[in-house]
């Protein structure tokens, strides 16, 4: 069948908008500067849309579209944010922005906390393990919230972890990252006290451990806990995420920094969009 020229090219629905992509530019720039070498020939903004068109459909890097970059390169630029850090950059200026502009302050002072089991893959075995309230073999996503459900941080971690033992990993990295946390919300995985006393003492945070009621019967929305909940639900919408697919833990993580960046950057755009139409 030939396609018709006169119907124009349509892009892929996880493509940047011209808006989202200058929003974006100057976060990658500084995250991963160009210094030296020959001038860089490749269009970034293409091989980021490669990298979303892949976390959102779940395909594999040899069978990404061939209106992208050859996937070489693609899987080249993706690994390289990975060892150097840049996808958790980009979600960080990315939040923070988020935040700005929704009339907060740039980092939060509250969080919330959960983990995620997901199977994994023969891709997966390292740091793998199973977990037995789950009955899941394979990893936990560790992942810290604010109040709005924006991503602080998250961690991967094998599955057999308990909860208690594997947010000991994850507080000391998210205080680094962002030192403005005056209480954290928890399920009862978090509520030994020896942990909550270890949480205040070394970071001066408190640690409220939100427990169903006894009294309740079914299912009850938890306070605070939906929020991050809901979190893992928009991640769900990214079928890379579906099962971790990643031989690395960072190349895990790094998948849920993207779908996070990929949603905020949304969010800013529509934000935005209703403001002018208010105005």
């Amino acid at each position: 069948m030939v396609w018709p020229k006169e119907i124009p090219f349509k892009r892929y629905p996880s493509d940047l908008t011209d808006e989202e992509w200058n929003i974006l530019e100057p976060i990658l720039e500084k995250a991963d500067p160009y210094t030296t070498g020959r001038p860089r020939q490749v269009d970034l903004r293409e091989v980021v849309n490669a990298i979303f068109y892949l976390n959102k459909t779940g395909c594999q890097w040899r069978y990404l579209p061939k209106d992208f970059p050859p996937y070489t390169l693609v899987s080249y630029y993706y690994h390289k944010w990975v060892d150097n850090n840049a996808w958790e950059q980009i979600n960080t200026a990315i939040r923070q922005q988020l935040r700005k502009e929704s009339g907060r302050n740039e980092e939060p002072s509250a969080g919330i906390i959960d983990s995620q089991t997901v199977k994994g893959t023969p891709e997966s075995t390292q740091e793998s393990g199973f977990d037995g309230g789950k009955l899941i073999k394979g990893r936990k996503r560790h992942i810290v919230v604010d109040t709005m459900g924006c991503l602080l941080m998250v961690l991967v971690h094998a599955a057999n972890i308990h909860d208690s033992r594997g947010a000991c990993k994850v507080l000391p990295a998210l205080f680094l990252l962002v030192s403005t946390l005056k209480i954290i919300w928890g399920d009862s995985a978090y509520k030994g006290k020896e942990f909550i006393q270890w949480v205040k003492k070394q970071f001066d945070c408190d640690f409220a451990v939100v427990e169903k009621k006894k009294t309740d019967k079914g299912f009850k929305v938890s306070p605070k806990r939906w929020i991050v909940e809901r979190t893992f639900a928009w991640f769900g919408r990214s079928r890379r995420l579906s099962k971790d697919y990643e031989r690395k833990t960072t190349s895990s993580a790094s998948q849920v920094y993207a779908a996070a960046s990929r949603l905020m950057l949304r969010q800013i755009c529509k934000q935005r969009a209703l403001l002018e139409g208010a105005v």
